[in-house]
């Protein structure tokens, strides 16, 4: 039998600063357009159709936010536990409402089908990450929680296409 590859120490330490350098370097532009928006009275993208779309940027907001505070600060202590509940409660509405997001019948791209692959993911590394945590598997607790902030921070940079909510949010902060 194989041992499957694990990465290196040294790789999952490297990849903690980058995911968090990734996700602020979304945060930014997104929050800058938001608040553009808003202070200029603009509707945003998605407040006219699709119910959904609303909460899910917003928790997705916060779920990128307080995964990079995660990231940052220590972990093991009782602070890291509360924060990493109530991200895994933002991961899993993400999840349940990235499912829920329905297009016009015959408009389904590529794209959508890549959300919903991310949602999917999302569903079933989320109880692997809780279960690893409570069962003190810190190895696979923490490669399945940088898996599953890999899955948001891959949703979130195709969020940044033009013709989706939020990158028709930035473009709109130069028209």
């Amino acid at each position: 039998m194989t041992a499957i590859a694990q990465p290196s120490r040294r790789a999952r330490i490297l990849l903690q600063p980058i995911f968090l350098w990734s996700a602020l370097g979304m945060l930014a532009p997104i929050l800058l357009a938001l608040a553009a928006a808003l202070l200029r009275g603009r509707a945003l993208p998605w407040q006219f159709h699709m119910p959904w779309v609303s909460p899910h940027i917003a928790v997705a907001l916060l779920a990128l936010g307080l995964g990079a505070l995660q990231l940052g600060l220590p972990k093991g202590d009782r602070r890291h536990r509360l924060m990493g509940y109530a991200w895994c409660a933002l991961m899993g509405v993400i999840g349940v409402s990235g499912l829920m997001i329905q297009l016009e019948p015959g408009h389904v791209t590529l794209i959508h089908r890549l959300s919903s692959l991310f949602a999917a993911a999302d569903l079933i590394l989320l109880p692997m990450v809780i279960w690893a945590a409570r069962t003190g598997r810190p190895r696979l607790h923490r490669g399945a929680a940088l898996g599953l902030f890999a899955c948001l921070l891959n949703a979130g940079a195709l969020a940044f296409i033009p013709q989706r909510a939020v990158g028709a949010l930035i473009l709109g902060l130069f028209h």
